[in-house]
């Protein structure tokens, strides 16, 4: 039976599912494609991809354990059933499309089970659950971020499993410890034998909530560490609030502490050694053949998170990546995830902070209290993960859990919780200056949201998934001797398994016969370069290219690319080239740079300066064309002049 739950917020989860199969062609950052999509990708179907370092399998810092088990076993059904498709149905299933929506859609099912454990943790602790629903899903945190494959969003939906673990544990420990200070209190109190014995009895039935949740607690913690070491930043308070239940009440003995501890400790092992297992099978460190022969060492295994330790403690390493100020999170990330939730939340601690100054300890949250929890849960990971220099929002994205739980209600108040003031025994509903200022909070939270939803759904880098669709669709229906030379620039790095090519480093294979490849295209990364290192680049590749078919009796069959933002094409057509011209043949929208940003400011001031009365209509028509032309990304071909 499904749950009351508001319309709004049915609303919001079908949108949530709808923006995935849209798709949204928004691209926050490279890792949602190079640390899942391209590795699993080439494995699974065979394709030229470009796995990233990290997975370099003599220095491997990335657990596969669950790209594995998520985003792999998603290809592989894929594969199954293109199959089937090319049987039967004679078409393939397997296109970029499939590539970045099969796991997004994984990602977004998962991503429902934060609002489950959320809804759950409300539900057990007698708690109002409708608004923290709306405000949690109507967040573009979870509507953009959630359904990307980032480890990160793997992080959010482990830290939602085990704050429900940890809570409902809380929860039940709380209402045990309380009945046994009934019944012994009863007990002692009990005037005949026949009293004594009863609720003696009833002591008896009381279940044990010492090691309540111990497996699934070490279950969520390992897998949680494998995925992102820094897990353990965002599990360090919930596993203390584990660990200390009860403790101090004269019915839980110091012993359960120390116990919990040590069950904690064992339950992990067999978790632990299954995570070490797959990964030194992945990286090759392992072979079925050793196993069968007993030839098995210590160097046999692999232990990533410690590699992904060692590189991260490097300051040399993290400045490769980009060192950011310590204050970045508090002072940017924080807000650009959670906006009004983030202020709240200074506002919150600031409150806690005058309270304990004053000495009004009865106010703040104890260590028993699920409020305690949820607010040691968002500023401890919050205090750890800024001491490292670099600095990331999406690192933070599981802190929605618990400032959802905080502050929702500031934002939109339960309806029940409206007050009603008595006047000469009318019941009047006098104006609600909290009420106002609440529906305001609404409309912005609403609105703040929304634009984010547009920006890094679709806005951001939105035009490269549509270049490797359109690259994709033009190399399958061109002959397989045909090259295609790939220029980028401005814009992030183009993911090769969206171009679907076989791979040119493996062995494939037919019913009847074995044969290689060789590799059909070639990238070339331009980062944000001038425009004038850019052509001589080009200049030099199509030199190469023509000497080649000057010099040989086989002329090489080729197709030369150049994919930049559309607000670099005035530059670009002004730009002297050198035997060679380009040929627009492709644009797509809609596509923002931030490091080709369009010059706004500069169209408008030749809009104004040539805006004439008797043509004003047209004056706009032409400025506003012209702006929406500039956040688009540009396909060229590039042909002899």
């Amino acid at each position: 039976m499904l749950p009351e739950l508001p319309t709004l917020y049915w609303y919001l989860a079908l949108a949530r599912i709808i923006l995935v199969l849209i798709p949204q062609l928004g691209y926050i950052h490279p890792d949602e494609f190079f640390q899942s999509i391209e590795v699993e990708a080439g494995r699974a179907f065979e394709v030229e991809s470009n796995i990233p370092w990290e997975f370099n399998t003599s220095f491997p810092i990335r657990s596969m354990v669950i790209p594995y088990f998520t985003i792999g076993m998603t290809y592989r059904l894929a594969n199954i059933m293109d199959y089937f498709t090319k049987e039967y149905l004679k078409f393939s299933m397997i296109t970029p499309y499939l590539l970045v929506v099969g796991p997004r859609l994984l990602m977004c099912m998962l991503s429902f089970l934060v609002d489950f454990t959320l809804y759950k943790t409300c539900v057990n602790n007698n708690e109002k659950y409708k608004t923290k629903l709306v405000i949690l899903s109507s967040s573009y945190v979870m509507i953009v971020y959630s359904t990307r494959t980032f480890s990160n969003t793997m992080e959010l939906v482990l830290f939602a499993l085990l704050q429900y673990y940890v809570c409902e544990s809380l929860i039940f420990s709380n209402t045990l410890i309380k009945k046994r200070e009934y019944l012994n209190y009863r007990y002692e109190t009990s005037r005949t034998v026949v009293e004594k014995v009863k609720f003696h009895k009833l002591r008896l039935f009381l279940t044990s909530d010492s090691l309540r949740n111990c497996w699934q607690i070490s279950l969520v913690t390992v897998l949680g560490f494998f995925n992102r070491p820094t897990f353990l930043a965002f599990a360090l308070f919930p596993v203390f609030f584990w660990l200390y239940r009860g403790i101090g009440n004269k019915l839980i003995t110091p012993m359960n502490y120390h116990l919990r501890i040590v069950a904690l400790i064992i339950c992990s092992i067999p978790v632990l050694f299954f995570n070490i297992l797959v990964d030194s099978f992945y990286y090759g460190y392992l072979t079925w053949g050793e196993i069968g022969v007993l030839h098995i060492t210590i160097n046999n295994f692999i232990f990533t998170p410690l590699n992904f330790v060692k590189y991260n403690i490097d300051s040399s390493n993290l400045a490769k990546h980009g060192l950011h100020p310590r204050f970045l999170h508090i002072l940017i990330n924080m807000p650009l995830l959670f906006n009004l939730l983030a202020v709240f939340a200074v506002y919150g601690f600031c409150q806690a902070t005058y309270n304990f100054v004053r000495g009004k300890h009865q106010l703040l949250p104890t260590v028993r209290s699920i409020k305690g929890l949820m607010m040691l849960s968002y500023l401890g990971p919050l205090a750890l993960l800024s001491i490292f220099p670099h600095q990331e929002p999406r690192f933070l994205i599981p802190l929605i859990i618990p400032l959802v739980y905080l502050y929702s209600s500031m934002i939109l108040p339960e309806s029940d919780n409206v007050l009603i003031k008595l006047e000469n025994t009318m019941i009047k509903k006098p104006k609600n200056k909290v009420a106002k200022a609440s529906n305001l909070y609404m409309k912005l939270w609403l609105v703040i949201n929304a634009i984010l939803v547009i920006f890094y759904g679709f806005l951001h880098q939105g035009g490269v998934y549509q270049a490797a669709n359109f690259l994709s669709k033009d190399m399958k229906f061109e002959s397989p001797r045909t090259e295609y030379y790939i220029v980028t620039s401005h814009i992030y790095s183009l993911p090769e398994s969206l171009l679907l090519q076989k791979s040119s480093e493996k062995l494939h294979h037919t019913k009847i016969t074995k044969y290689a490849i060789s590799k059909r295209y070639f990238l070339y990364e331009e980062g944000s370069s001038d425009l004038d290192v850019l052509v001589k680049d080009i200049h030099k590749i199509f030199k190469r290219l023509e000497d080649y078919n000057k010099n040989y009796k086989t002329k090489k069959r080729y197709k030369f690319f150049l994919i930049i933002p559309s607000s670099l094409e005035d530059q670009l057509i002004y730009t002297e080239t050198d035997g060679f011209k380009f040929k627009k043949v492709r644009s797509f929208y809609p596509h923002i740079s931030t490091e080709a940003f369009p010059e706004l400011a500069q169209d408008l001031f030749y809009f104004y300066s040539n805006l004439k009365l008797q043509e004003i209509h047209t004056s706009v028509l032409y400025c506003l064309s012209k702006i929406f032309a500039s956040f688009g990304l540009n396909v060229y071909e590039i042909k002899s002049q």
